[in-house]
């Protein structure tokens, strides 16, 4: 057995993957009833302006951030995973995907503070 095993970045990545499930699977639905269902039908008085002003605000950026950067983490993790599963096998891929994921996250960070 080895004296220095090989370092291995998979916790941090499957951290921010069950992050990203567990933001996908508990805000979308809420998501999905608000934006798809409330605001549409009129439920929601003054709705649009109401999200505005929370997206504004710390807090709602920070919010957004969560909903918009975790599940992509998520889904790239996925995609990474299920091409081993299909015998694709990507050079590089985990540099590619998590690269991707790691781009999405600076944007959205810049787009949001930017609000």
């Amino acid at each position: 057995m080895k004296e220095t095993p090989k370092r291995s970045n998979e916790p941090v990545v499957w951290l921010l993957f069950g992050a990203g499930t567990t933001v996908s699977a508990i805000v979308f639905p809420i998501l999905i009833l608000i934006i798809g269902l409330l605001l549409p039908f009129g439920l929601i008085h003054n709705g649009v302006e109401n999200i505005a002003i929370f997206a504004s605000s710390f807090i709602g950026k920070l919010i957004l951030l969560t909903i918009l950067i975790f599940p992509v983490w998520g889904s790239m993790h996925r995609i990474h995973h299920g091409t081993h599963d299909f015998k694709i096998h990507i050079p590089a891929g985990g540099i590619i995907f998590y690269g991707l994921s790691v781009l999405y996250s600076v944007l959205a960070i810049f787009a949001v503070f930017n609000i």
